[in-house]
């Protein structure tokens, strides 16, 4: 059995790996002709039960494509065919980008079946750039989507500008789903970090053991161009392997969360995606998560934030009793005097101009000068006053 199919009978909750002294003195993968000249390729699939981490890959087939479009605030993506979404991911001669970085290994990934397969595409010398992509050209013609991480800033980038300066037509970009924009929109808020890694620990519940930083891969490919080891280069592939198969289960979890409530999620999460809810017009999705975020026995700032959520829901449907209990609630949870002054000032505008409830609109706008600011306060205070028929 090769290294390349045996790959896929490895322990599916651990990362996938090389026996690198295995392939020592030589690349994993082999030389193809094509008809733009000698491609160097990697190919491989994985068993549709698959797991990285705690994730199946092959739920990534199954998620609700309208969560996803709602999730990356793209419209376009709520249609597409999951089914031949590609996967993509480079390794590269510099992290900064610019004319003088080269992707020496192009990793793309989709599934046929349930399998998913995996192509590396790899750069033995610098000047042989044209087979590698015409071939990803090839690949992205035929997805209905890329999904990438940062890729819509660094990876696509970077291949346009290859494609133009070897004189190959880039193909039409489909729909680009990047899931760093995701992760940042509904993760940041707990995680702060959410690079790759971090996010296949705290969310997949995947460690690498034995993996190569990022900020020593090019000199690697550089010490490889040199005559070096081939066994560094071999665990960059699978680096790049293990980054692409992140992408499948990091798609399935993210979009998995937004479908429905989950109980045991952190009020966080929970406030994230009603926020993104929101955003999309989906009123019903955005009161169901800033609920659980309520609910969720979080910190103050995040239960009042969400109960402010609601309430702002609420107001533009016009539901003055729903606005009104989500704003005592908040002012209850509010446990600061800024959060408090926040709250108060929703309610003394509630009680003015909706309730026509003057006199609990003034005992609100007496607190409200954190949030609005001293001059704003007094006047507020000022017309509440003249319309009780208060002498001021």
């Amino acid at each position: 059995m090769s290294i390349q199919r045996s790959l896929a009978r490895l322990a599916q909750t651990t990362p996938r790996q090389l026996d690198v002294a295995s392939v020592r003195g030589a690349l994993p993968g082999q030389p193809r002709e094509t008809e733009h000249g000698e491609l160097h390729l990697i190919d491989e699939y994985l068993e549709p039960q698959h797991h990285h981490g705690r994730a199946p890959i092959a739920k990534a087939l199954n998620v609700s494509t309208e969560r996803l479009a709602q999730l990356a605030l793209d419209p376009s993506l709520e249609n597409v065919d999951l089914q031949r979404a590609l996967f993509l991911d480079t390794e590269t001669t510099g992290l900064a980008g610019g004319t003088g970085t080269v992707p020496f290994l192009i990793g793309i990934g989709w599934f046929e079946d349930q399998s998913m397969r995996i192509q590396q595409l790899f750069l033995p010398e610098l000047g042989r750039e044209a087979p590698m992509l015409n071939w990803l050209r090839g690949r992205v013609q035929e997805s209905s989507c890329v999904v990438s991480f940062n890729g819509k800033t660094f990876d696509w980038p970077l291949l346009r500008n290859r494609f133009v300066l070897n004189r190959v037509r880039a193909p039409a970009l489909p729909p680009h789903l990047d899931l760093l924009h995701c992760a940042r929109r509904v993760l940041r808020p707990r995680l702060k970090s959410v690079r790759l890694v971090e996010l296949e620990r705290r969310v997949l519940g995947m460690y690498r053991d034995d993996d190569v930083s990022g900020a020593l891969i090019p000199q690697l490919y550089f010490d490889y161009l040199d005559g070096g080891d081939v066994s560094p280069i071999a665990k960059v592939i699978e680096h790049n392997a293990n980054d692409l198969i992140a992408l499948a289960a990091l798609m399935a979890e993210l979009v998995g969360h937004f479908d429905e409530v989950h109980g045991g999620d952190d009020p966080r999460d929970h406030l994230a995606y009603a926020k993104v809810a929101e955003r999309t017009g989906d009123r019903a999705r955005a009161r169901s998560f800033a609920d659980a975020a309520a609910r969720g026995g979080g910190a103050s700032e995040c239960t009042v934030e969400a109960c402010l959520l609601n309430a702002r829901i609420a107001r533009r449907s016009g539901n003055v009793d729903e606005e009104e209990r989500a704003l005592l609630d908040a002012l209850q949870a509010a446990d600061e005097e800024e959060l408090r002054a926040v709250v108060q000032l929703a309610l003394a505008k509630l009680y003015e101009h909706r309730r026509k409830d003057f006199d609990r609109a003034f005992e609100h706008a007496a607190g409200t000068a954190l949030a609005e600011g001293e001059d704003a306060a007094e006047r507020r205070l000022a017309r509440l006053e003249r319309r009780l028929g208060r002498p001021i």
